[in-house]
């Protein structure tokens, strides 16, 4: 495995790792906070509660949804899937979004899933060869 395809894999790694983090940590304010208003009292049953408590769970969900994807990605691309290229380069273009450390991971990700390496890499990838089909013995 050449080395900027390694790199490009630690930087999705290190991604979904932070993207964990994150939505840790999201669990831990609004849950934070649910403990604080109180779960059965008068106050928790106003609306601004109820929205940042939904809001802090389908955060949460969907930051560990992207650090699931980036661990999917990164193990594709260990295998030279041809589909985890396009998906690592998308994965990239959001990551350029989340300054600053997103951006530093993203490029990072952009150079080694652009440059001639990962041309070579993706397109020595095994074909996957399907066995034939075998028809039954007769009777």
């Amino acid at each position: 495995m050449p080395d900027s395809i390694k790199t490009t894999r630690i930087a999705l790694i290190v991604a979904a790792g932070l993207a964990f983090a994150t939505a840790a940590l999201l669990l831990f304010i609004f849950l934070s906070g649910a403990v604080l208003i109180g779960w059965g009292t008068e106050r928790a049953g106003l609306l601004g509660s109820a929205l940042l408590g939904a809001t802090g769970v389908f955060l949460a969900v969907a930051f560990a949804a992207f650090g699931v994807a980036d661990l999917v990605i990164a193990s594709g691309i260990a295998k030279g899937r041809p589909w985890s290229r396009f998906a690592g380069i998308a994965m990239a273009g959001l990551l350029l979004i989340a300054v600053p450390v997103g951006t530093i991971l993203g490029i990072i990700a952009l150079m080694g899933l652009l440059g001639r390496d990962a041309r070579d890499w993706f397109a020595t990838a095994a074909p996957v060869r399907r066995s034939p089909l075998v028809p039954p013995p007769a009777v």
